[in-house]
């Protein structure tokens, strides 16, 4: 079992990145981007077929994150170009649509489920340490160590910097920032093409433990919702903390025979469970303060 939990703090370092991938979309340009795995699983995929055909790793991981960037930007400059004036609904609507899209191109491309599993690189899938009979591989620190170090460089850029002072009041109000000068259609497109890039850099770590079929990497949009929803769609912090606890119940869940079939369910469980308990605090709130 605790073999198990440690393999799920691998899995719980990429879902915490996904999750702040989620966070930063939504806090910079408005967008719960529902598109966001998709686009990052076209990278991984991209990456690995240059390597089945002989193309070294880096060079065919870095034509990887460049096309998932280019993509992603794509899209941004999409939706910033005709739905810029639209609610959030119609927007993660959107990101819905293009999601559907891309996952029925991907698996047309790369196969499904039982067709389509690809060997993915696993540069880091070496023991570091054993701790009893407890085996940690490379993956697990890195994983923990570029997740943590994505959120402190996140919230330093957004506290400490100019441009990250511009970032936020695109978010909070982009008519008033292209008023007073900030180019918030070249930012907006900026946030959505380095979210490509770390998307497709996370599900690359990831694929090696969850199988490397299109389909599975694709739809870990629903881990990194419920990662997301952790923080509150707002907080760094609690972002990374989610994906952790994410990471460690699944994993936990596997070493449980009664219920490891029912695996895939714990992100939705998550995501139903944060929703009861915050409509049930709004409605506290609500009755205490009149």
């Amino acid at each position: 079992m605790v073999n198990s939990v440690i393999a799920g703090l691998t899995s719980g370092g990429g879902y915490a990145l996904l999750g702040l991938c989620v966070v930063l979309t939504y806090r910079l340009v408005a967008v719960v981007n529902f598109a966001l795995t998709a686009v990052g699983a076209l990278g991984a995929f991209v990456m690995v077929s240059l390597t089945d055909r002989g193309v070294n790793a880096p060079l065919a991981l870095l034509a990887g994150v460049v096309f998932a960037a280019l993509l992603s930007a794509l899209l941004g400059a999409a939706l910033v170009r005709w739905f810029a004036g639209h609610k959030e609904g119609t927007k993660a609507a959107v990101t819905v649509a293009i999601f559907v899209a891309l996952t029925a191109v991907g698996v047309r491309l790369f196969g499904g489920n039982t067709t389509g599993a690809h060997r993915f690189p696993n540069p880091f899938g070496a023991p570091l340490f054993t701790v009893g009979d407890v085996v940690v591989p490379q993956s697990v620190p890195v994983s923990l160590a570029f997740a943590v170090l994505i959120t402190v460089a996140v919230g330093l850029l957004l506290a400490r910097t100019r441009i990250g002072l511009r970032l936020q009041a695109l978010s909070e109000r982009p008519g008033t920032a292209e008023v007073v000068g900030i180019p918030a259609p070249r930012l907006a497109v900026g946030v959505w093409a380095g979210v490509g890039a770390v998307t497709t850099m996370v599900v690359v770590l990831v694929a090696p433990r969850l199988g490397g079929d299109f389909s599975t990497l694709s739809g870990l949009i629903s881990t990194a919702l419920a990662v997301a929803m952790v923080g509150a769609f707002r907080s760094l912090p609690l972002t990374l903390a989610g994906g952790l606890i994410l990471g460690c119940l699944e994993g936990l869940s596997s070493a449980l025979d009664s219920i490891q079939k029912y695996q895939g369910v714990v992100p939705f469980l998550v995501i139903l469970v944060l929703l009861w308990w915050r409509s049930r605090r709004e409605v506290w709130d609500t009755e205490h303060g009149r």
